[in-house]
C-alpha cells in the first residue's frame, strides 16, 4: 500500500471494495488531510470525478476511509499540542459519522474492527492527559 513506510492503520483501506479502491489509493498518495476534508465537505474535484466513475455515496465512503487512514499517519507523542489532538479526534469522529468529538466513543466505534486505530486513539488520550500533567506541574 502507498505510504507503507509510515506507521499507519491500513485496515480502513483494506475494507474498501475493489471497485473504489483505486480512487482511495490516489487520494492517499496525492492529497493531504486538509484537501480530503475539503472534498468531504464541498465535493470531489472535477478532475477526480472525471478519473473515477463513482456515485456520491461511494465518494463519501472513500473519503471517510482515506481521512481515517490519514489521521493514523500522525505520531502523537508528549508535547504534541492538545488542541491538535482534539482536532484529529474531531476529524476522526466526523469521518466515522459520530455526532460528537468524544474520544471514548471513537475508541468504542473502532476497537472491534480496527484495533490498531483504537490503539492510536488510546495513545492520543494518554498523551493528552500527560500533557495536562506536564503543564500543571
Amino acid at each position: 500500500m502507498p505510504g507503507s513506510n509510515h506507521d499507519i492503520d491500513s485496515s480502513f483501506m483494506d475494507e474498501l471494495p475493489i471497485a473504489v479502491r483505486d480512487a482511495g489509493l490516489e487520494l492517499i498518495r496525492y492529497s493531504n488531510l486538509k484537501e480530503m476534508l475539503e472534498m468531504r465537505l464541498e465535493g470531489i474535484t472535477p478532475l477526480l470525478e472525471s478519473r473515477f466513475n463513482l456515485t456520491q455515496e461511494q465518494w463519501q465512503m472513500v473519503l471517510n476511509t482515506v481521512i481515517l487512514t490519514k489521521v493514523s499517519y500522525f505520531q502523537i507523542e508528549v508535547n504534541f499540542p492538545n488542541r491538535y489532538i482534539d482536532k484529529l479526534i474531531e476529524i476522526a469522529c466526523f469521518a466515522r459519522g459520530l455526532s460528537d468529538a468524544n474520544p471514548l466513543n471513537l475508541y468504542q466505534s473502532v476497537v472491534a474492527e480496527h484495533p490498531r486505530f483504537a490503539q492510536w486513539v488510546k495513545n492520543a488520550i494518554k498523551i493528552k492527559q500527560q500533557n495536562i500533567r506536564l503543564t500543571s506541574a
